[in-house]
C-alpha cells in the first residue's frame, strides 16, 4: 500500500496561495475599516472547520463503539480531519487576540460578568480545546500504530519521518495489534463524552454569549449536532471521490455508499429534530429576549439566508433522501452532502453574524469569501498531508473486510 498522491503539486501550489489570499484579506479588513466583518468572518470559520476537523474523529469513534463493521474502510477516511486541529488551536489563538471587537459583553457588562470575564473565558477555551484535542490525537495514534507498524514490518510500506517516529518502540503486530483496539475501546467513548460537554461550551461561550439576552438550555446539543452533521456530510464527499482517486474500489462498494447515504439523511433529521424542539420552547415560553433571537433572523435581511440555510441543511435533503435510489447514488450523494457543508457553514453564519452586525445590509461579499476560501484550502491541505504520509486504510482492524 504505498502513499496516495491525492493532488498534484499546482493544486497544492494553488491551495496555499489561496490560504496566504485569505490571510491577507483577514489583515487587510483589521487594517483598512472592516475589522468587525473580518473578526466575525473568523470567528465562523473556525466553528465550522474547527468542528468539521472534531467531527471526524468522532465518527470514528462512533463506529469503534459501535463495532461498525461498514464503516472500517471509512474510519481512515474520518480520522483524517485530526490534520487540522493545530491550525484550529491557532485561530482560536487569534481569536483571543479579537476578543474586545467581537465579542460584545467586554464592553457591555451583564449578570453574567462571573462567567463572561476575559481571562476565564481564555483559560476555560484554551484548556477545554487541548483536554479535547489530547484525547482525539490520542486516540488516533492508537489507532493509526499497529497500521503503520504492520505495513513497515511486512515491507508492503516502509515508514518515515513522522509516520516512522509513531512505531518507536515497536513490539510486534500480535501484541500491538490487542494493545491497539483496547486503548482505541477505551478513548473512543471517552472522546464522545468531552465532544458533547466541550463543544456544548464552545456553543455557550462562541454563539449563545454574543446575545446578552438569550439564553438556551438546548444550545449546545443543538450545536454539536449540526457539527457532527457536517462530519457525515464532509465524509461521504471522501467516500464517493475515494473509491476511484484514493483506489479504495475493493473496500468502499455500493454497500458502504448506501450505508453513508442513509447516516446522512437520519442526521438531517436529527438536526431538524434539535431545531425544531429549541423553536417549540421560544414560541410557547413568548419571552422577548428569546423571540428577539428568533425573529431577527427570520425578518428583514436576514430571513433569506436563514432560509437558504434550512433548505440546503434539511428541506431539500430530507425530501431527495427519501428516494433509496439517491442514497445509493454516488453523483447524488455529492450533490446533497455538497449542499449541507455549504447550508451549516451558512448556519454558523446566521448565529453569530446577526448579534454582531449593526448595519441594514447581510455582510456577505468578497471579504467573507476569501477569508473562507483561504481557510478553506488550509483545511484541504492539511487533510491531504495526513492522507499521503498515512495508510488510508485500517490494515490491522479485525473488522475490516473487502467489498464482497
Amino acid at each position: 500500500m504505498p502513499p496516495v498522491r491525492v493532488m498534484s503539486l499546482r493544486t497544492s501550489r494553488l491551495l496555499a496561495a489561496l490560504g496566504l489570499i485569505g490571510t491577507s484579506a483577514f489583515l487587510y479588513g483589521i487594517l483598512f475599516g472592516h475589522a468587525l466583518r473580518a473578526w466575525q468572518t473568523l470567528l465562523v470559520n473556525f466553528l465550522f472547520f474547527g468542528g468539521l476537523a472534531q467531527a471526524g474523529i468522532v465518527l470514528s469513534a462512533l463506529f469503534q463503539t459501535t463495532s461498525a463493521s461498514w464503516a472500517r474502510s471509512l474510519k481512515r477516511a474520518a480520522e483524517a480531519t485530526v490534520a487540522f486541529l493545530p491550525v484550529s488551536f491557532l485561530l482560536l489563538l487569534v481569536l483571543f487576540l479579537g476578543i474586545p471587537t467581537w465579542a460584545p459583553w467586554v464592553d457591555h457588562p451583564n449578570s453574567r460578568d462571573t462567567w463572561l470575564n476575559v481571562p476565564f473565558f481564555v483559560a476555560r477555551e484554551a484548556t477545554a480545546f487541548l483536554t479535547l484535542g489530547i484525547i482525539s490525537v490520542a486516540y488516533v495514534y492508537h489507532s493509526l500504530r499497529p497500521d503503520i507498524g504492520m505495513l513497515h514490518e511486512s515491507g508492503q510500506r516502509q515508514a518515515s519521518g513522522l509516520a516512522y517516529r509513531l512505531i518507536k518502540d515497536w513490539r510486534g503486530i500480535s501484541r500491538e495489534q490487542t494493545r491497539g483496539q483496547r486503548f482505541q475501546n477505551i478513548l473512543a467513548p471517552t472522546v464522545l463524552i468531552a465532544y458533547g460537554w466541550i463543544f456544548s461550551l464552545i456553543a455557550f461561550d462562541f454563539v449563545m454569549a454574543l446575545d446578552r439576552h438569550w439564553y438556551s438550555s438546548l444550545a449546545g446539543g443543538y450545536f454539536f449536532i449540526g457539527t457532527i452533521l457536517s462530519g457525515v456530510a464532509f465524509l461521504t464527499l471522501v467516500a464517493v471521490w475515494g473509491r476511484h482517486r484514493l483506489h479504495l474500489h475493493d473496500y468502499i462498494g455500493h454497500g458502504q455508499v448506501h450505508d453513508i447515504g442513509k447516516l446522512l439523511f437520519g442526521f438531517c433529521i436529527l438536526w431538524a429534530y434539535m431545531l425544531w424542539s429549541q423553536y417549540l420552547v421560544i414560541w410557547y415560553g413568548d419571552l422577548p429576549e428569546e423571540i428577539q433571537f428568533v425573529s431577527h433572523r427570520m425578518q428583514g435581511s436576514w430571513a433569506p439566508v436563514t432560509w437558504l440555510a434550512f433548505g440546503l441543511i434539511f428541506l431539500v435533503p430530507f425530501i431527495v433522501l427519501l428516494s433509496r435510489q439517491v442514497k445509493s447514488h454516488a453523483p447524488s450523494l455529492v450533490v446533497i452532502a455538497s449542499a449541507i457543508l455549504v447550508g451549516i457553514w451558512l448556519e454558523r453564519f446566521v448565529l453569530v453574524s446577526p448579534s454582531l452586525w449593526r448595519g441594514d445590509q447581510v455582510p456577505l461579499g468578497f471579504l467573507e469569501l476569501l477569508i473562507t476560501s483561504g481557510t478553506f484550502s488550509l483545511f484541504v491541505l492539511c487533510y491531504a498531508m495526513f492522507v499521503h504520509t498515512f495508510p488510508l486504510l485500517a490494515v490491522s482492524d479485525p473488522r475490516l473486510n473487502k467489498v464482497t
